[in-house]
């Protein structure tokens, strides 16, 4: 329904016809046809708005293991990529698929901090994986620090950090964390193999493994100094799988 003013200028809506009244002057438009939407967009936008939600939900619970050295577009970015692999499995229907029942792997190599991508720091090759007991295996080999990770700019003590996040990525839910420091230096001549075993996950818990790079200096008056940042924080998901 259309109302004329005191001044004789219409607002409202006549037919397909909308008045409006800006600054005074008279503006019609035509009305926007109403978008009648299809069960498959429905679902799919409703498993983006789920996405965002655990995305967000990820996000909290990475805040110890980031400490907010992320890039600015971080969780824009986890957002849409825990989407896109959600979109690849394609034998669960739309609207009750999720993390936690779908093949994760395709979250692998996600990187928290595109200014200093973890794949480029650390060379040498983490394996990792989640045996029939739900417990997560990683190895790694034996390296030399000199020519397989780059350090930050005068700073040759590191620490590897590899951590485990197991959730069932609902609010009012705790998600169970453990993780490994490796510390090595520049100058040492070979890092020796190393294995770690966490402890049993929960069943239908979504799973996701991620490593960063931790530099530091030390001096008589401190332990250890740390110097990432916004612009030096090399972290990735290394392993990503639901039940």
């Amino acid at each position: 329904m259309a109302r004329l003013n005191k001044k004789n200028i219409l607002s409202g809506r006549i037919a397909n016809l909308v008045f409006r009244n800006v600054g005074g002057k008279q503006i019609v438009q035509s009305r926007p046809e109403e978008m009648n939407q299809t069960k498959a967009t429905k679902l799919s936008s409703s498993e983006f708005t789920q996405c965002s939600r655990w995305a967000k939900i990820l996000r909290l619970s990475l805040l110890p293991f980031l400490v907010g050295l992320t890039d600015t577009y971080m969780y824009k970015r986890l957002t849409a990529r825990l989407y896109a692999v959600l979109q690849t499995n394609t034998s669960i229907p739309k609207g009750l698929r999720t993390p936690c029942n779908a093949d994760m792997g395709a979250l692998v190599g996600f990187e928290f901090n595109t200014h200093s991508p973890f794949v480029d720091y650390f060379l040498p090759q983490i394996e990792v994986h989640l045996d029939s007991q739900r417990q997560i295996n990683v190895m790694l080999p034996e390296f030399e620090p000199k020519t397989e990770v780059v350090f930050a700019e005068r700073t040759y003590q590191a620490e590897l950090v590899v951590s485990v996040l197991a959730t069932h990525l609902e609010p009012n839910t705790a998600a169970i964390e453990t993780h490994f420091i490796l510390p090595f230096e520049r100058q040492t001549p070979l890092v020796p193999e190393t294995q770690w075993t966490s402890f049993a996950l929960p069943v239908d818990y979504f799973v996701m493994v991620s490593a960063k790079i931790l530099y530091y200096n030390t001096n008589t008056f401190t332990v250890k100094n740390y110097v990432n940042s916004k612009e030096l924080n090399p972290a990735c998901v290394i392993f990503a799988a639901g039940s």
